[in-house]
Order: C-alpha cells, then sequence, then structure tokens
C-alpha cells in the first residue's frame, strides 16, 4: 500500500469515529469518490477534486473540491466548494435536511456548517437562504445574514439589499370533524 492510500485509509477512519452530530456515525462506512486527490501525510491535509462525493449512511456531500484537516488523527475542518456544494442528511427522526452554497465549512469542535454565498438551508417545514447561514448540527440552530453587511447596508449584484429571506410552512389543518376527535 502506498502513502497516500494509507493517509486515505486514516481520514476514513477517522472520520468513521467523529463527527456523529454533523450525521457521521461510527457504525457505518464512509465513502469518498473524486477524481484526484492530494494527501500530505505530515500535516493531515487533504484534498479531493473533480465531481467528490462523500457518503455515510442517510449523508452525502457533494462538491467540486473538499479539503479535509486533521490534527491528532481527529478531523478538525471540512471545506466543501462547488457552483452549489450540497449537503443532504435524513435524520434519525427521518427528516430530510438539505444545504447548498458555494463553500461549506464544518467545524468538528464546534459542530457547525457555515455556508456562504449563495447559501440555502432547508429542514422540513422552513427554508432560509442568505450569503451567509451558520448552522449548529447537534442544536438544530441556524443563524442567518451577515453583522458586516447589515451595517454596511451591503448589495447584491441587481442593487438589492443582501437579505435574509425565510419561508415558514404551517402545519397542515384538519378539515375533516370526525378525524379531529379520533
Amino acid at each position: 500500500m502506498n502513502k497516500a492510500t494509507i493517509f486515505s485509509l486514516s481520514i476514513l477512519l477517522t472520520l468513521f469515529t467523529h463527527g456523529n452530530s454533523w450525521g457521521f456515525n461510527n457504525t457505518e462506512k464512509i465513502y469518498i469518490d473524486a477524481d484526484r486527490m492530494k494527501a500530505n501525510i505530515e500535516s493531515g491535509h487533504s484534498v479531493y477534486t473533480g465531481n467528490v462525493k462523500v457518503r455515510q449512511g442517510k449523508l452525502l456531500l457533494t462538491g467540486d473540491k473538499i479539503i479535509v484537516q486533521q490534527r491528532n488523527n481527529e478531523v478538525e475542518l471540512i471545506t466543501v466548494f462547488g457552483k452549489p456544494a450540497h449537503y443532504n442528511h435524513v435524520t434519525e427522526e427521518g427528516e430530510i435536511i438539505k444545504a447548498n452554497s458555494e463553500k461549506m465549512v464544518y467545524t468538528a469542535s464546534k459542530n457547525q456548517l457555515v455556508l456562504t454565498i449563495n447559501a440555502r438551508l432547508n429542514h422540513p417545514e422552513h427554508k432560509v437562504s442568505s450569503q451567509k447561514i451558520v448552522y449548529n448540527t447537534l442544536t438544530k440552530i441556524a443563524i442567518a445574514g451577515d453583522k458586516q453587511q447589515a451595517d454596511s447596508h451591503a448589495t447584491d449584484k441587481q442593487g438589492e439589499n443582501e437579505r435574509v429571506r425565510i419561508t415558514l410552512t404551517p402545519k397542515p389543518q384538519i378539515t375533516d370533524p370526525e378525524a379531529a376527535e379520533q
């Protein structure tokens, strides 16, 4: 086995044992598919490029480029780039959580996924879009908008304010009186 293969396996094992709250769990294998991989065994830095897919169970990450940074055999940071990059996860409760943006940064120690540039986060009952969304994968709390944009009244290419856009979906109303009694 060459050093690059050994390094890739060490990344897989690290992801395999770390990061439960992001959708990764320690009972299923992780599969990474990419056109190319470049790894630095000394620094724990690896770069996957070309239609990159990371799968584990009901979690799928896709992007044009994914960078994994490890320290002490644990994943510290995962950065995903794409036009857009995608995050799809079916939770244990059966909720489908989807996100996409041109850049995603996951910080394992904070259970934090930061989506920037045309960011969208879709939960089963609501959707959020902004230029920046910070999502805690453990608490499922999302914060959208960028303080710098709010202070400077930043505008997008069309001259419109860079605003946070939210869609809340009400629960369906029961219209059958007999069904309401049951």
